[in-house]
């Protein structure tokens, strides 16, 4: 039987999944600061929003004092809440895209805005007092 490695191909000096490559064109419509060190896994490729449009969901939001997260992924909606928002609670339950939301988060200068938590929204909602 065949290897069952992950294939990689290497694009501008990092690699990548070949089934994220076709997304990989895209990067700068995901992060605009990809260069400048945003770090992703495989399935951020498929489920982060794209900058416009989580600008344009964080302009909906604009001024609350504080947006919950609950699925933050490698932090594409969380990053625009922050820049719009005095405080983002940012929750996921892998704690690999929570540390990649982090870092993406310091690329974009907002990681003070925003606390990140590693667990499931749907167990820590409940003890949420939010509207």
């Amino acid at each position: 039987m065949g290897s069952k490695k992950r294939k990689l191909a290497i694009h501008g000096g990092r690699k990548v999944g070949r089934c994220v490559l076709k997304y990989y064109h895209q990067r700068y419509s995901l992060f605009s600061r990809y260069d400048e060190g945003i770090e992703m896994d495989d399935e951020g490729w498929f489920s982060v929003t794209p900058e416009a449009i989580a600008a344009t969901h964080a302009e909906r939001v604009s001024g609350s004092a504080v947006v919950v997260d609950g699925f933050c992924g490698v932090g594409g909606n969380t990053i625009q809440f922050a820049t719009k928002c005095s405080h983002v609670v940012a929750i996921d339950v892998d704690p690999r895209k929570v540390g990649f939301a982090a870092n993406n988060a310091k690329v974009y200068g907002v990681e003070d805005r925003i606390d990140f938590v590693v667990g499931d929204f749907f167990e820590i909602a409940p003890s949420f007092k939010f509207d």
